[in-house]
């Protein structure tokens, strides 16, 4: 799921490039669900696929990870997830229930969605950038591109051109830069946010470092005013230092780390740790320390003496369930 802050960027150059259209009714078929075009088929099975939902208490939005039974149709089944509305009350619904998927479809350079349903359905009632982030996390996966979408319901365009953003819960002032993971209000999920942190803003032998000492210091201090998030770190912890060597990336942290409140706070802060460098090529192994000493275990039994590693490409967090069911 982390892949959609790497490339989301590159959506906008797209989206200029295209040809406009509408989205009109749905293509002619035999009733029932229609088959999917190549185009928006995972070019192996994918025995999971991640779902944005608004988040319950702020404008941002929530990643959560779905088990499925192993399948090539993964946009189509994320975007009945979608409309089927989040879990728990963690989450808020993108649109009213009841509304369907009758027709998904790629023409233009743009992801077509038919919706249909029995009730009227304004744009105002739906969020255009959980779907735009559900379609595009999945296709990353199949083949690291984006696209624009457009939205129809019961036959009529809801949207005139294509949409697309830039930037998944954009704190960057339109820069654009790197993820960094937070806790939502109920300390429940975790949400990315895109920071003004860059690579690119460094230069000379210690690049690589620097960059990854902002990324740290971000993600253990406060997230940005109005986010309505929260870190992960227990109140009170900070990171004291950070050393980087082949690949290796350790993290010091005062005694205070081993007052974490419980286990699921300390599984937040594992993964929120985790997830902040899945998309740093360089980083393969996390280490703790406590005032410079290392330690086997953190307060609540999770292992760390030997490292935590960090998974590039199949890391998921945000677990709905284990059940392969769709």
């Amino acid at each position: 799921m982390n892949k959609l802050c790497k490339r989301l960027g590159l959506a906008l150059a797209l989206v200029m490039a295209l040809t406009l259209s509408a989205c009109g009714g749905d293509r002619p078929g035999q009733g029932g669900r229609p088959d999917v075009a190549p185009d928006l088929l995972s070019q192996e099975p994918q025995s999971s696929v991640t779902v944005y939902f608004p988040s319950a208490d702020s404008d941002t939005l929530t990643p959560l990870s779905y088990g499925i039974n192993s399948s090539r149709d993964t946009i189509w089944i994320a975007l009945e997830k979608l409309l089927a509305g989040p879990p728990d009350s963690f989450c808020r619904q993108a649109l009213p229930q009841g509304v369907k998927l009758s027709d998904l479809y790629y023409a233009d350079g743009v992801v077509n969605i038919s919706l249909q349903g029995d009730s009227p359905l304004t744009l105002d009632d739906v969020d255009l950038d959980a779907f735009y982030a559900t379609v595009n996390d999945e296709l990353l996966e199949q083949d690291g591109t984006t696209a624009a979408i457009l939205l129809g319901y019961n036959g009529q365009a809801l949207l005139e051109e294509p949409y697309s953003f830039d930037c998944l819960n954009d704190y960057s002032n339109g820069r654009g830069g790197s993820y960094v993971y937070y806790a939502d209000g109920q300390a429940m999920y975790l949400v990315p946010l895109t920071l003004p942190i860059s690579r690119d803003d460094h230069s000379g032998d210690d690049a690589l470092f620097d960059y990854l000492a902002e990324l740290v210091a971000a993600w253990s201090d406060a997230p940005p005013k109005g986010s309505g998030l929260y870190s992960a770190l227990p109140e009170g912890v900070t990171a004291k230092a950070v050393a980087y060597a082949n690949g290796a990336l350790t993290i010091d942290f005062g005694a205070e780390l081993l007052e974490t409140g419980g286990s699921a706070q300390e599984r937040l802060l594992v993964d929120s740790l985790l997830a902040t460098f899945a998309n740093v090529d360089e980083v393969n192994t996390l280490y703790i320390t406590i005032d410079g000493q290392p330690v086997e275990l953190l307060p609540h039994g999770t292992e760390v003496a030997a490292g935590l590693t960090v998974e590039h490409d199949d890391f998921s967090f945000n677990q709905v369930n284990n059940l392969a069911v769709q």
